[in-house]
């Protein structure tokens, strides 16, 4: 039976969506506890693995829809079992989310670089990582559906062809058939689109999520080397934004993220490029820009953003941000450039918050 909007209903794609399934990958024994502690009562079912062995056996074993993995396993590395884990269930949707005790921004990239979705810093807060944990759920429940549907599409696709041939004697059944067939052809497109689409963006924010971020920086560091023009990264950050979320409620720290992301879509040129970098870090690319240019820039958005007023749980605030800018130097790693924008930010808020410092 289809839906109202003419997509097919979970019954025709095969039933409704199974409870969700975590595994948590963690060592010594008591941050495993400490991280099923935090995720329990929440109606998930939870794994526990003490080891990369105990982790693979059960990725075999169960249906895992997340797995949350420590980067400092004692067997395998996290980073490692991340990225053999993506090659092995590379058609299966799963979300991965990389924790790490480290503080450089090269951890970040390298989660990124091994195929996980989403990375989280220790000590970690449990309601953000309870919200980080809601997200994927979310993020994975589109990728599954949407899978479903495009499975559907492809056995309908595959049974008109197969009638088809049959009447080709049959001019007008023919025509019919072709007409349906393009029909099919055409949904199948959009679900393709549409799921390229949540595999690329945030959810929340609607900008690049973090991989589909780090891989643009790639692609616009080579164009920078070899076109031998300017680029330079705005490093943003939403000064006491936890104040947010413990004062107004978590809905009204995502109305601020959203609000964020739809500014930055609509001021940026055509060919630069914004993405949710963490929990509320965005990283803006300014193609063909110096650092005076991007100062600019950055300080006409802390403004507008500055004398923003949202309204939201009956209350009326203001946010303000921190930016940090950092022009990219000609064959320089990636983890370096974000680095040094990274430390531009800290300047930022150690001198007080609301400004933008630009990084030697």
């Amino acid at each position: 039976m289809a839906s109202l909007t003419g997509v097919p209903d979970a019954a025709t794609l095969g039933g409704p969506m199974p409870a969700t399934t975590i595994l948590i990958a963690d060592h010594p024994p008591e941050e495993l506890a400490s991280l099923k502690d935090a995720l329990s009562n929440r109606g998930y079912r939870l794994l526990g693995a003490a080891s990369g062995v105990e982790a693979q056996d059960l990725l075999a074993a169960e249906e895992v829809h997340l797995f949350l993995v420590s980067a400092e396993l004692p067997d395998a590395g996290g980073y490692e079992l991340c990225a053999r884990t993506r090659t092995t269930r590379r058609e299966v949707p799963l979300q991965v989310i990389v924790l790490s005790s480290a503080s450089g921004a090269g951890d970040a990239c390298r989660a990124v670089a091994a195929g996980a979705d989403d990375f989280v810093r220790r000590p970690f807060d449990p309601d953000e990582l309870s919200a980080r944990v809601r997200a994927a759920v979310v993020r994975w429940q589109g990728q599954a559906g949407l899978i479903k549907e495009r499975e559907f599409y492809r056995i309908a696709v595959a049974e008109e062809e197969r009638l088809s041939s049959l009447v080709l004697d049959q001019n007008q059944s023919l025509k019919d058939a072709y007409e349906k067939i393009h029909r099919l052809n055409t949904e199948l497109e959009k679900a393709n689109r549409d799921l390229e689409q949540l595999a690329a963006y945030d959810s929340l924010s609607g900008l690049l999520n973090r991989r589909t971020l780090f891989n643009r920086i790639a692609v616009e560091i080579e164009r920078a080397d070899r076109m031998d023009v300017p680029l330079t990264g705005l490093m943003m950050d939403i000064d006491r934004f936890k104040g947010i979320n413990d004062n107004y409620g978590h809905p009204c720290g995502d109305l601020v993220i959203r609000e964020i992301g739809a500014k930055l879509l609509n001021r940026l040129r055509k060919y630069d490029y914004a993405g949710r970098y963490g929990g509320e870090e965005f990283f803006v690319l300014l193609s063909n820009s110096t650092e005076q240019q991007a100062e600019g820039i950055g300080d006409r958005f802390r403004h507008e953003m500055g004398e923003t007023r949202f309204t939201c749980n009956g209350a009326t605030f203001g946010v303000t941000l921190s930016i940090g800018v950092a022009r990219f130097r000609p064959h320089e790693p990636q983890e370096a450039w974000i680095e040094r924008t990274d430390r531009a930010l800290y300047k930022a808020k150690e001198s007080g918050r609301n400004r933008v410092v630009v990084g030697s």
